[in-house]
């Protein structure tokens, strides 16, 4: 059964119950108020009866008019009050209510009769006298049995109310006790249909975020829960055998990239060889023939050195890169304004001729590792100092500002710029927009800067205009939290 119609039938359960409970309540409640009113009745024959012994007693010893029209008015109040009594549900008790009735109209009768004895005159005082005391006698033992009756009709009326007042309240108890058997049932339904399942399923999450990936709910059940178990043991292998593929595919490029990082120097050790041969020949060529040589002789040894000379530095350079690629992350705070002022320090002092105001910002600081940004950063300032070569006035600033709740980091220069046009072949490996023999590099350096900013999860820009300078902008953002994100989750 689904939870859906399970929730429907805890529903119209609970609603059944209420109007039970409320029906045998307001059934309570009516008996509790009939056998009032049946008792307000009574109370009120009893009442009247009373009446009618006391204005009998008075006419019996007065003979008065008023007395007798007394007589008359209660024995009308009584006419009402009898026909209203209904002890149908008790046969006793309508015994008795028919048996008043019965003698009250004899009552009346008797009353009547000795009314017309006291009027009438008769020869013999003394047999006058004696039926007259007959005739009252009669009145007062019936009225006596009247009053008894009227007693017994009120106590059946009380222990009517007190049957009433306890039906009302085992109503109540039992009204209670089945809310409470039925929120019992409800909170046993939700529990075992919900909120266990619910827990189970929460476990299987703790268990599949710790790593264990063999953890499997049980699939027991026929409803949205065993449904949704179901999917999750499916999510579940897939996601396993897409991390044991992850994992496998890790292997691999772990694989090989150590033969590339091998290939790599092995290539770069067996390429330097050559040239350095070919560069020290040359020289000793220069220095040993070089008077043997004409102006081109020499031109063309020249050309050979400077060549194997710039092959060296690109293949320093693009082992520099592939290192950069590899290189694992080391997070700490970096100090971005006292490295960047140790990098101009050693530039001045590798051309103490060039005059070039530094302005760098105090108190840089990124979350960063610091071997790469070391690169980065030389590798921006180094171009700075470079590119600036040609101007009179050189100024190299370096400045941070926030945007966007990050931190974003310029290198500006007033030196030779270029236009934005080609902007986009910048950050490619050996793209360059200026001819070597104007501004010397292999192409290398900002590609370089690209893949570190990349590294720490940033991006960097530039903007420039031909002499007027260059500025380079870069942000570092979130690196912190993505790496601790990676390393604690399952899959690494």
């Amino acid at each position: 059964m689904q939870i859906r119609t399970k929730g429907w039938l805890v529903t119209v359960t609970t609603l059944a119950a209420i109007v039970l409970v409320g029906a045998m309540t307001w059934w309570a409640h009516e008996e509790v108020q009939d056998a009032s009113r049946q008792r307000r009745q009574t109370s009120d024959v009893a009442q009247a009866l009373r009446d009618l012994q006391l204005v009998s007693f008075e006419f019996m010893l007065h003979r008065l008019d008023r007395s007798s029209a007394q007589e008359g008015l209660v024995w009308q109040r009584l006419s009402m009050l009898l026909p209203q009594l209904d002890f149908t549900e008790d046969s006793e008790a309508a015994e008795l209510a028919d048996g008043l009735r019965v003698r009250l109209e004899s009552t009346h009768r008797l009353f009547g009769e000795f009314q017309a004895a006291s009027h009438e005159r008769v020869a013999d005082a003394q047999v006058q006298r004696r039926f007259e005391a007959q005739l009252a006698s009669q009145l007062l033992l019936m009225q006596q049995d009247n009053q008894t009756d009227a007693s017994l009709l009120t106590r059946h009326a009380a222990e009517r109310i007190e049957a009433a007042q306890n039906r009302m309240l085992w109503v109540i108890v039992g009204g209670l006790l089945l809310f409470a058997l039925t929120t019992a049932g409800g909170a046993w339904v939700i529990q075992r249909d919900a909120l266990g399942p619910v827990a189970r399923l929460e476990q299987a999450t703790r268990e599949i975020a710790a790593g264990n990936w063999t953890f499997r709910l049980p699939v027991d059940r026929q409803d949205e829960i065993g449904q949704l178990s179901r999917h999750f043991n499916a999510m579940t292998h897939a996601l396993r055998e897409s991390f044991h593929q992850i994992e496998h595919s890790n292997q691999e490029l772990s694989s090989l990239n150590r033969e590339l990082e091998s290939f790599s120097y092995s290539v770069s050790h067996d390429l330097r060889a050559p040239l350095r041969s070919m560069d020290g020949f040359s020289l000793a060529l220069l220095e040993d023939y070089g008077d043997r040589l004409d102006d081109e002789g020499r031109d063309y040894l020249k050309r050979i050195r400077a060549a194997s000379q710039r092959m060296g530095r690109l293949i320093d350079d693009l082992l520099g890169l592939s290192r950069v690629t590899r290189a694992e992350l080391n997070l700490r705070p970096v100090d971005l304004s006292a490295m960047a002022r140790e990098i101009a320090d050693t530039l001045a002092q590798q051309q103490p001729q060039r005059n070039v105001r530094w302005e760098i910002a105090e108190g840089i600081v990124a979350q960063a590792d610091r071997a790469l940004m070391q690169v980065a950063l030389q590798n921006l300032l180094e171009n700075a100092w470079k590119f600036t070569g040609k101007t009179e006035q050189a100024v190299i600033r370096l400045g941070a500002r926030q945007r966007d709740g990050q931190l974003e980091i310029h290198v500006a220069d007033n030196g030779a710029g270029f236009d934005m046009t080609y902007s986009s072949r910048l950050f490619g490996a050996f793209q360059r927009l200026h001819h070597e023999g104007e501004f010397p590099g292999t192409g290398i350096g900002l590609a370089t800067v690209q893949r570190v900013l990349r590294r720490h999860g940033g991006e960097v820009w530039v903007e420039a205009e031909p002499d007027r300078g260059a500025t380079f902008h870069f942000t570092i953002k979130g690196v912190e939290d993505e790496q601790r994100r990676t390393e604690g989750h399952p899959a690494g």
